[in-house]
């Protein structure tokens, strides 16, 4: 039996039809929802004190931050380099950065409003959180070809690859809508909505690469993609998360956010091998 076939099997077996597609949406689309899942948790600080808030939110930050460096630096230096080089894996992954400093460099001149969003506590939150949702998005995108590709090759590696991704797409489903809620500006359903939304990017990924780019998408350039959103990743924690959680003066929380985020993406991670 081929994959296809089992794929058509097991998705009718669970009663989503039988289509060979089924099977590679609906992981991807769990791994997805997983974000909004991690954002549900800010629905905790709606009776919260103000230092409690201010002391879940650095965590919050720092755990996304170590959260991007550490998937960002295992997949870049011990994954990806090894299949597309190194020469373009840095290059890949320089670009990113510097597209996420010319924005923070010139995107006041250009958007008035992010100029605006430097001025006080709760604008800075709100540009941090949009930052980490849009960051966060792109780097979905990409994981969700991954899951279709994946899937298509072998349900079981699918399924694996699935679990690991949701794993650590909770905690970063937290880290948009925390600071969101932060601000002022969303409600705790908006910003877990954010969060859902970012994940989404996830079976949007899969969905046009299984319908429309399945024979012009590889996994090289999926490998290409995701160097480039490692860069974004590094540039965003190092210049937006960071900096915002020692603004908030809550070191120890903040350290043992970075403590958390490094742990959790390094156990999904290594699910992954």
């Amino acid at each position: 039996m081929d994959n296809a076939e089992g794929h058509k099997q097991l998705a009718e077996h669970i009663g989503f039809g039988n289509h060979e597609f089924v099977l590679p949406l609906i992981y991807s689309l769990l791994a997805g929802l997983s974000t909004g899942v991690g954002g549900l948790f800010v629905f905790l600080l709606r009776n919260a004190s103000p230092k409690m808030e201010m002391g879940v939110t650095a965590m919050m930050l720092g755990t996304a931050a170590a959260a991007m460096v550490t998937v960002s630096i295992v997949d870049l230096f011990w994954h990806i380099s090894y299949e597309i080089g190194l020469n373009h894996t840095l290059l890949c992954s320089w670009a990113g950065a510097a597209t996420v400093l010319a924005l923070k460099f010139f995107g006041p001149a250009v958007l008035p409003a992010l100029k605006s969003a430097e001025e006080n506590a709760e604008s800075r939150l709100w540009r941090v959180g949009l930052v980490t949702a849009l960051t966060l998005t792109a780097h979905n995108f990409p994981e969700g070809m991954a899951v279709a590709i994946s899937t298509m090759g072998s349900a079981t590696l699918g399924l694996k690859l699935t679990v690991a991704i949701a794993l650590h797409n909770i905690p970063e489903g937290l880290a948009i809508a925390c600071p969101l809620i932060m601000s002022r500006q969303y409600s705790s359903l908006g910003a877990v909505g954010v969060a859902m939304l970012s994940g989404l990017s996830e079976p949007i990924g899969a969905l046009l690469t299984l319908f429309f780019f399945r024979n012009v998408i590889t996994q090289e350039w999926i490998d290409h993609a995701l160097a480039f959103v490692g860069g974004v990743m590094m540039a965003v924690a190092v210049a937006e998360l960071l900096p915002e959680a020692q603004r908030l003066q809550r070191p120890w929380m903040t350290a043992l956010g970075v403590i958390s985020g490094a742990v959790i993406m390094g156990a999904s991670l290594y699910a992954l091998d």
